[in-house]
């Protein structure tokens, strides 16, 4: 019986780091940098459509049982994502603020949200909103003299209560 070959490990072999072009004077450089760029964006698009690809083919090779796990994954992500939306907006009608304000609160529990919309209040100068004043009735406007009553009796009775 042959003995079996030993195989000794290879240490992997790092690439060598490119080395730097020298500097080139502006003025002497005859670089087309349209055509370069042309180049670059033709194989950054030749490389979207192999990742494109390569997703398909692993896709594809996917049991029903891990499309079904991933699917579950991102609706789970999704629904978290929902509810942390829906108590930053709660939070944010609760103090008060702007849908602009509200983009801008931080936090993952009501309490830091809260904490958050104080801070962010006290940083405006705002501790809390603050109504409208409300006018005061102005005199001038309006009847001028109590009004004629509107049969005998009322005024009958009108003449006894001014004397």
């Amino acid at each position: 019986m042959p003995e079996p070959e030993v195989v000794e490990p290879v240490e992997p072999v790092a690439p060598a780091a490119p080395e730097a072009p020298a500097p080139v004077d502006p003025a002497q450089d005859t670089t087309d940098w349209k055509s370069e760029s042309r180049k670059w964006e033709g194989r950054a698009k030749e490389n979207s459509t192999a990742k494109e690809e390569l997703d398909q083919i692993k896709q594809s090779q996917l049991t029903e049982q891990q499309k079904l796990e991933q699917r579950a994954t991102e609706a789970e992500k999704t629904a978290a994502a929902n509810a942390a939306d829906a108590m930053r907006a709660r939070v944010a009608l609760e103090k008060g603020l702007t849908p602009a304000q509200e983009r801008r609160l931080i936090g993952a529990t009501k309490e830091e949200l809260l904490a958050d919309a104080d801070a962010l209040l006290a940083d405006l100068g705002a501790i809390a909103p603050v109504p409208p004043p409300v006018p005061k009735p102005d005199p001038s406007i309006g009847p001028k003299s109590p009004p004629k009553p509107a049969g005998l009796t009322s005024a009958i009775q009108a003449h006894y209560e001014s004397s």
